[in-house]
This record gives structure tokens, C-alpha cells and sequence, in this order.
């Protein structure tokens, strides 16, 4: 390793965990702490600023103890600040500590995911002739909007803020979308929606042909019925852009 990596890497080692790794030989004492003091301040704050609702629940001290294991741990391969909460999620995954709630890494990519969502580059979209009924809908092909998430949590991580922060184990299916206006939207789904919204993901076809494959994973229910209801559920959707037809926005 030549002198300079030597350096720099003695330099890094003591920003992240300056208890374990002495500062480089020559450096000011009183500068160094300053150094530490931003760095680590400015890491926080796009933390912060992504996970506000994990931060009121755990309380500052608490919020800034877990930033500060990741801080010291995990590899940045970004010098981006946007990417930063992306590497705290990415710790959270494998690393949080068995004292915090068991919903912490769930609750994060709950809010992380709004971030991706907003970042996510998509191409424009094609304008043209609407469908204004459910039965115009029925024939044509139907598909997620490009920038969406289907997510599936154990918590009703939707739910928890600083006042509710104890939630029982519970399925929970939700859909974030973005729309052509870059609003991000969260709806929450049952399970049987959330088995139709999987197959517009990974299926070119009809409303009718994903309804009827619908009907026959839940055969003590009435293909009539599964139609209907599903029918209904995807024309609300296309109404609120989260699902577009034949490549067309909702009106």
C-alpha cells in the first residue's frame, strides 16, 4: 500500500470509529474533532431526513446510536448523499440490533421506498383515447404503471408512528406508485389483490385473462364474482394512474 492509501485509510478508519482507530500522525487534534463532527452530522441528517417516522419512534438517541453502528460498519460505494439511506436500509437488512423493535427494517424500507420511488427514471409516457368504463377496460391489456412497488411486510408498518409503535404480526400488502405528476401514492391491499397486482407484474395479458387465472387459484369463489369484484378493483386503479391499459393513462 503506498503512503497516501495508507493514510487515507487511517483517516476513514478514525471518522468512522475514532474509539477504536487513533487519528493519522500530524493531524490537529481540534481540527480532527470538528472533521469527525460534520461528516458524521451530515451522514445523520440524510438518514434523518429519509426515516423520520423510525426516528420518532426509536427517539433521537436511539435513532442516532443505530446511525452511528452503520456509519461505522457498513461499505459506501456511493459518494452520492441520496444514496446514503439506501446504505442504512442496506444495514438494517443484516445488522439491526436485537434490542430495537423487530419492525425496524420493515418500517425503514416502508419509508425508503418513497425515495426510490421518487428518484426512479422512467420513460415518457403515451398519450391516447382513455377507457372510460370497467367494461372498456375488460379487453384490454393491463399493467402496472412503470415506477410502482408491490411490497408485502409481517407489520401493519403503515400504521406505526410515535403513539402506536406496538403492532402484532400481521400480513401486510401494499402498493406505491408514482404518478406522471411525480406524486408518490400508497395504497393498502388484501391478500387477493395483491395475488392480481403479482401477475399484472409478471404477465402481458387482459383484465379478463388475469381474472379468469384469478378465479382459478380461489375456486370457493364464483368466477362471476372474482370477475366483478376484480374488474372494479382494477378500473379504480386505472383512475388513480396506478395501472395503465394497452400503454395508455387513465384520463
Amino acid at each position: 500500500m503506498l503512503a497516501f492509501q495508507a493514510y487515507q485509510a487511517a483517516f476513514t478508519a478514525h471518522l468512522r470509529q475514532p474509539s477504536l482507530h487513533a487519528k493519522p500522525t500530524g493531524v490537529d487534534a481540534k481540527r480532527m474533532r470538528v472533521y469527525r463532527e460534520i461528516v458524521f452530522n451530515n451522514f445523520e441528517a440524510s438518514v434523518s431526513a429519509c426515516f423520520p417516522v423510525l426516528r420518532d419512534i426509536l427517539g433521537p438517541r436511539r435513532f442516532s446510536k443505530l446511525v452511528r453502528q452503520c456509519f461505522a460498519s457498513q461499505p459506501f460505494n456511493s459518494p452520492l448523499f441520496k444514496d446514503i439511506p439506501g446504505c442504512f436500509m442496506s444495514f438494517l437488512r443484516t445488522q439491526t440490533p436485537a434490542d430495537y423493535p423487530a419492525y425496524t427494517a420493515q418500517l425503514a424500507h416502508y419509508e425508503w421506498i418513497e425515495l426510490v420511488l421518487s428518484q426512479q427514471v422512467t420513460a415518457p409516457p403515451a398519450f391516447a383515447e382513455a377507457a372510460t368504463t370497467e367494461s372498456t377496460l375488460l379487453h384490454r391489456v393491463v399493467q402496472l404503471c412503470e415506477a410502482h412497488q408491490l411490497l408485502h411486510y409481517d407489520y401493519a408498518v403503515h400504521q406505526l408512528s410515535k403513539k402506536h409503535s406496538l403492532v402484532e404480526t400481521i400480513p401486510t400488502f401494499l402498493l406505491v406508485y408514482r404518478t406522471p405528476e411525480f406524486k408518490v401514492h400508497f395504497i393498502q391491499l388484501n391478500a387477493m389483490t395483491y395475488q392480481l397486482l403479482q401477475q399484472l407484474q409478471t404477465q402481458a395479458a387482459t383484465s379478463h385473462q388475469h381474472l379468469l387465472q384469478l378465479a382459478q387459484k380461489i375456486p370457493h369463489f364464483p368466477t362471476e364474482a372474482v370477475i366483478a369484484f376484480g374488474l372494479e378493483t382494477l378500473f379504480s386503479f386505472y383512475q388513480q394512474q396506478a395501472v395503465i391499459a394497452d400503454g395508455l393513462l387513465s384520463k
